[in-house]
């Protein structure tokens, strides 16, 4: 029987260009990560009905969701939101997913990313959550922890 994965273990980390000096992203709700090939069409005139194409690049982008966590006064925790900023110079940032944990031997997703957006909401009637967006710059990795 296949070794099926389980969402709640899932880790995601957000460091310096090049997956250097990582920090988890806390109270971590869901992620997606999307892949896309894109093609170009190489029909020819006379060469029947069907048309052809070939592989170009290749691209990833994706999202996370989030509680934002408070420390013991109550003051949010920004550690790894921070990572997020618009107003510093990072740019582009090193993505580390571990959708069943950092334990070694574990799937690991990796690659370069520019944060292309970040929101944080709350309503009288529930906790404070943030959701933020990323554009891959580079190739997505995958191996093992």
């Amino acid at each position: 029987m296949a070794n099926t994965l389980v969402g709640k273990s899932g880790i995601l980390q957000i460091g310096d260009a090049g997956g250097s000096t990582p920090v988890t992203l806390l109270e971590l709700t869901s992620y997606t990560i999307d892949t896309t090939q894109d093609t170009a069409e190489t029909t020819a005139m006379g060469a029947g009905f069907a048309r052809s194409f070939v592989p170009t690049l290749n691209s990833f982008s994706g999202s996370a969701d989030f509680n934002l966590e408070g420390d013991q006064s109550g003051v949010p925790q920004y550690t790894g939101i921070d990572r997020l900023d618009f107003g510093t110079d990072r740019t582009v940032g090193g993505l580390l997913l571990f959708p069943e944990g950092t334990a070694g031997g574990n799937t690991k997703i990796t690659g370069d990313v520019v944060i292309t957006g970040l929101s944080i909401t709350g309503s009288f009637d529930g906790i404070v959550t943030g959701s933020v967006t990323f554009q891959g710059t580079g190739a997505l990795t995958y191996g093992t922890s």
